[in-house]
């Protein structure tokens, strides 16, 4: 709790590991004496009973001086741990991971596994300057749950319409069987309509969303889906304070395979928000081919990787992104030409 009583200890800190299941935590302390010291790593479940027993272990370790847990933004893992410590009145730190990376870099560890990084993010408590989480507004928070059940539910369409078509293709397939099909591609589509005009309700009853959300989606390509799917996935850029941060948080930061005289492929890392980066793929195709200045974006960078345009259009996304997240933290309004004159003028 934020209650100092010790002498000896300066500062404390718990480095957490979050993964799917499982929590791998590790306390740090640091004192005028000793300097650094980190104990033996233990291992949670990522759930309720989970976050009592590592609340349970950390107080025995710390008992009543201050603490800050320290985690890393995975994808949405680290959510419902990071709200039960904030409920409990606990000081939390959540890392981009553009920001966690380039701290694991300035120090002599190069090993990277659950244990060697929880020890990490146990000693950036104790040598930086944490930064407090805030959770979302409720409203955010409810918005991209509904985001997420709509993107979940286009998946589920999209495999039974696949497969209906196969089916309807077949030779004498059962008709039944091809009703039944149907009957579910009309369900799936009726609750994803209720689910967008439910999104569009809340976005028109509530001015600090709807007024950027939909200046922004005036960038020719773009919707308001995809713009409230960016908006919703960051809660509202809380945990950005820069570019390359957010590019980190999507996964579509470039990673450089180099060793020596050795070039390997660069690559996207993947390692952010797939929620983002699945929303972002069709809408770009759109932009590519409905923007003047994305478009001559693409095509350059299609240009330097002929037979490989993949590479332009994770570009184009890239580019996409940090548009939205400029023209959100700007208030401005997108300018086509200026864009188009920016593109080609740094060609």
């Amino acid at each position: 709790m934020k209650n100092s009583n010790s002498e000896s200890i300066s500062n404390q800190s718990v480095g957490i590991d979050v993964a799917c299941q499982s929590l791998e935590a590790r306390i740090g302390t640091r004192d005028s004496i000793n300097g650094y010291m980190f104990g033996r790593t233990r291992s949670f479940s990522n759930s309720q009973k989970g976050f009592d027993k590592l609340l349970g272990w950390v107080r025995s370790h710390t008992g009543d001086c201050d603490v800050w847990f320290i985690m890393e933004a995975t994808g949405s893992y680290y959510e419902r741990l990071a709200w039960f410590l904030y409920q409990q009145s606990y000081q939390v730190c959540v890392l981009v991971p553009h920001r966690a990376n380039h701290y694991a870099k300035s120090l002599p560890q190069a090993s990277k596994t659950d244990v060697i990084d929880a020890r990490k993010l146990a000693r950036y408590g104790l040598e930086r300057t944490p930064t407090a989480w805030e959770p979302a507004d409720i409203q955010l928070r409810e918005i991209k749950q509904l985001l997420r059940e709509r993107q979940a539910l286009k998946k589920d369409l999209t495999r039974v319409t696949n497969r209906m078509h196969a089916a309807d293709q077949a030779y004498r397939h059962p008709e039944s069987s091809l009703q039944r099909w149907q009957a579910q591609q009309e369900l799936l589509q009726e609750h994803i309509d209720q689910i967008e005009a439910e999104l569009w309700n809340q976005l028109q009853q509530t001015p600090e969303l709807y007024q950027p959300v939909t200046r922004i989606a005036k960038v020719k390509g773009l919707g308001w889906l995809t713009v409230l799917i960016v908006v919703a996935e960051t809660n509202g850029f809380a945990l950005i304070t820069n570019r390359q941060q957010l590019a980190s948080f999507s996964g579509l930061d470039v990673v450089l395979d180099e060793s020596g005289d050795r070039k390997g492929a660069t690559k996207i890392s993947k390692q952010g928000s797939g929620y983002i980066r699945g929303a972002l793929y069709m809408p770009v195709l759109s932009v590519i081919q409905h923007n003047r200045a994305l478009k001559a974006f693409y095509q350059r960078i299609a240009g330097r990787n002929q037979g490989n345009e993949q590479v332009a259009v994770v570009a184009v996304m890239r580019k996409v992104v940090l548009l939205i997240y400029s023209l959100w933290k700007t208030g401005q309004s997108y300018d086509p030409e200026f864009h188009y004159q920016q593109i080609t003028n740094n060609a």
